[in-house]
């Protein structure tokens, strides 16, 4: 049976205009859930930022038995809330104060900055396996300090990216608001999870246990599995597929047992390091075509596509400059400027290589082993008709008013084999749109005044980007040559996640 669980907007309205408990300014909502909502606050005296959690007392559950009352609920939730007052670890943000008033139950909290392990994959990231088993063992660290609390064990139960905050190089679990207790006699007191992350048993109402929160991690895991740069190992697969199994018999028994595990599967990855850098390394020659297409005229199209050759040169690796649409832009970008310089047919400035609209009647020079990276820039007819792309960038504006047609374009693209999607102007709203619609990763491209310039930043996004889709292309043609189909299982071709799924998007809680 279930309650009506949401903030009532005048009740929000007046806790905005509050001071709470003398000391504490309201500024903003920071997020709202099912059962509450969480504020940012400023300290009066000390000057500094805390998360106020506001929890109605209105959100008591629903029952016909008479005795219970929402003073019995309140009553609880303050005994959940000291006892969360006592935890002290890194990966934990501290509780500073609790306290209620008559319509709700407030736990003000160190205020945490970072994005959360969802927005972190979703936008434009990808990670390491030594960033994933990282993360991992810090995950693992935080699982076994709550499960072997006294006098009573904390099951989190519902562990997913969307309550992983990273924080630099440490990792931060945050809302324990469904967290269960284990009381002496081993009965938990409520269960939850959510769809997608939590364990068959708790989805079949059966009693959970500490393998339960192996499970969620298991998943978390294979989450960030999806957003490798190279396949995983078959250690680190191997690792994920126990944690995850559908028995508890068969998964790790404790948070420390699956800790040892990520370890070996550490130090077997770091023995097989350098083999794996000169395989990657090799692949540099599979990809020489690159298509830049703008989702309308203005999106930076041929900003992109300079920025990307500009890059591709600094770091050694030989590109070319293509104008598709017409415009001659490298023409137009030396016309009266005394910086360019002009070798065998092409123009140069700083880090950059362009050439011309020769027209039919001149012989190519461009040099066998460099990468071409043609602008069409809206002329998606012309860039039909080209049929060796390898790699197709397609530039999406930020702007949100131009997100319908960016999105008609993609899906009239969606044919191309290594379709890659770029949100401009460092607009990160508007990726996270983008993303969500199109249920694949949008890379998030920096603002940038002078694509002549590789800064450090764009840089990065660059490398990362052909990097990542370099060593796809190369694995994909060697699976090809490997018809044993439980040999590509075994090396990590992972199953991707539901990340779409409408409950996995609203974090919507099933309780059990």
């Amino acid at each position: 049976m279930r309650c009506e669980t949401d903030t009532p907007r005048k009740e929000r309205y007046r806790i905005e205009e509050k001071i709470l408990f003398g000391k504490y300014r309201i500024i903003t909502v920071l997020g709202t859930g099912s059962s509450s909502t969480v504020y940012l606050a400023r300290h009066l005296k000390l000057e500094v930022y805390r998360a106020i959690k506001c929890i109605p007392k209105s959100t008591a559950p629903c029952s016909n038995a008479a005795d219970k009352s929402s003073v019995s609920f309140s009553g609880s939730l303050l005994a959940e809330a000291n006892l969360l007052k006592t935890l002290n670890h890194p990966g934990i943000p501290l509780i500073y104060d609790i306290d209620e008033d008559n319509d709700f139950v407030y736990m003000v909290e160190e205020f945490i900055q970072g994005d959360s392990l969802e927005d972190f994959i979703l936008h434009q990231k990808n990670i390491s396996q030594e960033l994933m088993i990282e993360y991992g063992i810090q995950l693992c660290g935080i699982l076994d300090y709550l499960h072997h609390l006294s006098p009573y064990p904390i099951l989190y139960q519902d562990l997913k990216p969307e309550h992983i905050i990273l924080c630099g190089n440490q990792i931060k679990l945050v809302d324990f608001g469904i967290a269960s207790f284990i009381t002496g006699s081993g009965k938990i007191i409520q269960t939850y999870g959510t769809d997608g992350f939590a364990a068959p048993e708790a989805c079949l109402g059966r009693a959970v246990g500490t393998a339960s929160d192996i499970y969620s991690l298991g998943k978390v895991l294979l989450f960030m599995a999806d957003a490798l740069d190279t396949p995983c190992s078959p250690e680190l697969f191997h690792v994920i597929q126990k944690a995850c199994a559908a028995s508890e018999t068969k998964r790790y028994q404790t948070a420390a047992d699956l800790k040892n595990a990520l370890l070996e599967a550490g130090k077997s990855l770091s023995a097989q390091r350098n083999a794996t850098d000169t395989a990657c390394q090799s692949t540099s020659h599979l990809i020489t075509k690159i298509a830049v297409l703008g989702s309308r005229p203005g999106a930076g199209a041929t900003h992109f596509a300079v920025s990307l050759v500009s890059t591709l040169n600094r770091r050694k690796k030989r590109s070319v400059y293509l104008s598709m649409d017409h415009s001659d832009s490298v023409a137009a970008m030396t016309e009266g400027s005394l910086f360019w310089k002009e070798r065998e047919g092409i123009f140069r400035y700083k880090d950059f290589a362009g050439l011309p609209s020769y027209g039919d009647g001149i012989e190519n020079p461009l040099p066998e082993d460099a990468i071409w990276v043609r602008d069409y820039g809206t002329c998606t007819e012309e860039f039909l008709q080209q049929e060796d792309n390898e790699l197709v960038f397609l530039v999406m504006s930020g702007s949100l008013w131009d997100i319908p047609a960016a999105l008609t374009l993609a899906k009239t693209l969606a044919s191309q084999k290594k379709l890659i999607f770029v949100c401009n102007y460092d607009n990160k709203i508007a990726a996270k749109k983008y993303a969500r619609q199109l249920k694949n990763r949008v890379y998030c491209f920096p603002f940038d005044r002078n694509p002549f310039h590789a800064g450090g930043r764009k840089e990065r996004l660059i490398l990362q980007i052909i990097q990542r889709e370099e060593v796809h292309l190369h694995f994909r043609h060697w699976w090809k040559r490997d018809k044993n189909t439980s040999d590509r299982r075994h090396y990590g071709l992972l199953p991707r996640l539901r990340r779409d799924s409408l409950s996995h998007r609203t974090g919507k809680f099933m309780r059990l």
